[in-house]
């Protein structure tokens, strides 16, 4: 669900016009390109969130009033996380012959996609003309 695009639906009903609006944890939902309401004229009321990051978790209530009163409908999004393992493990020790050229190579998975960072007694690596760190996309 991460990084993709959802949507939370809610249909009203009720005499005359319905005004709806949306709350995120209590708070007036703000939209823009990213976060979408759009409403249809069988009363349905739908927030597209588009690319969805670990900020958009939380409760998101929707309020339709009318002249007769105030409805409301609520629900939790939850984003899953799947914590960081390396798919490819190192060898406890290893031995390159000095001037030669060493390669190491891990795998690892997680959401969201986990920062690989290079150490050496506890440092970070970084990068200069010995030392290369590539990522693949």
């Amino acid at each position: 669900m991460l990084g993709k695009d959802t949507q939370i639906s809610w249909q009203f009903s009720g005499i005359g016009k319905l005004r709806v609006t949306w709350f995120f944890n209590d708070q007036p939902l703000p939209t823009d390109n990213r976060l979408q309401v759009t409403e249809t004229d069988d009363g349905t009321s739908t927030l597209t969130i588009r690319q969805v990051e670990l900020g958009d978790q939380g409760v998101y209530t929707t309020r339709a009033t009318n002249a007769f009163g105030v409805a409301e409908a609520q629900t939790t999004l939850k984003i899953d996380c799947i914590k960081p393992v390396i798919n490819a493990n190192l060898n406890s020790a290893l031995e390159v012959t000095k001037g030669e050229i060493m390669a190491l190579k891990i795998v690892a998975s997680g959401t969201p996609k986990p920062e690989i960072v290079w150490m050496k007694d506890d440092n970070e690596l970084t990068p200069n003309d010995r030392i290369q760190v590539t990522t693949p996309n």
